[in-house]
């Protein structure tokens, strides 16, 4: 099998199932894009035998990306994953009204900022950490002032930890109710 306009074979049909495939697959996409790449990684594309939920993640589980970006002079970026979760079936993460939900994804945030800060040093430069929040209600729109607090609490609270710029840059991506 071969992409269009190129000669170069894949070695599968289909989509990338396992990290090696993805980054084969962009190693065979940035040979046909000319100039510098960066790469916005989601959470949950961790690379590691292991198994931690979302509020456990720690930057060991990216190195292979590190590597790879450095092997392949790609920049990284990257982005907490507030989706695709059992604790966001109901599309409130940082907003929900269960102080619980709430903080497992404070930490999930607090973990990613970590990540994207450990990141930038690991590549000697700034590393974009884009909150994505896919919360929001607009079909249900009862109580907007009280999710709107709850979320600015949250991302109040995720963002408390303080890192270095030149290796982390924040930015915040919401919906609104």
């Amino acid at each position: 099998m071969t992409c269009a306009g190129s000669s170069a074979p894949r070695a599968r049909p289909g989509r990338a199932r396992t990290p090696e495939e993805l980054r084969a697959d962009l190693d065979f996409a940035y040979s046909m894009i000319p100039g510098k790449h960066r790469l916005n990684l989601h959470a949950f594309y961790l690379d590691t035998d292991e198994t931690p939920d979302r509020d456990e993640i720690e930057f060991r589980h990216f190195t292979p990306w590190v590597d790879w970006a450095r092997e392949q002079d790609v920049k990284l970026d990257f982005n907490p994953t507030f989706f695709a979760h059992a604790k966001a079936d109901d599309n409130l993460t940082l907003s929900h009204p269960d102080q619980g939900i709430r903080d497992f994804w404070i930490e999930h945030g607090k973990r990613c900022r970590e990540i994207a800060a450990q990141m930038g040093a690991a590549q000697g430069g700034e590393v974009v950490n884009n909150i994505w929040v896919p919360d929001g209600s607009k079909d249900n729109p009862v109580d907007r002032m009280g999710a709107r607090r709850r979320l600015e609490a949250s991302l109040n609270a995720m963002l408390a930890p303080a890192h270095d710029k030149a290796h982390l840059l924040d930015a915040v991506e919401c919906k609104l109710f």
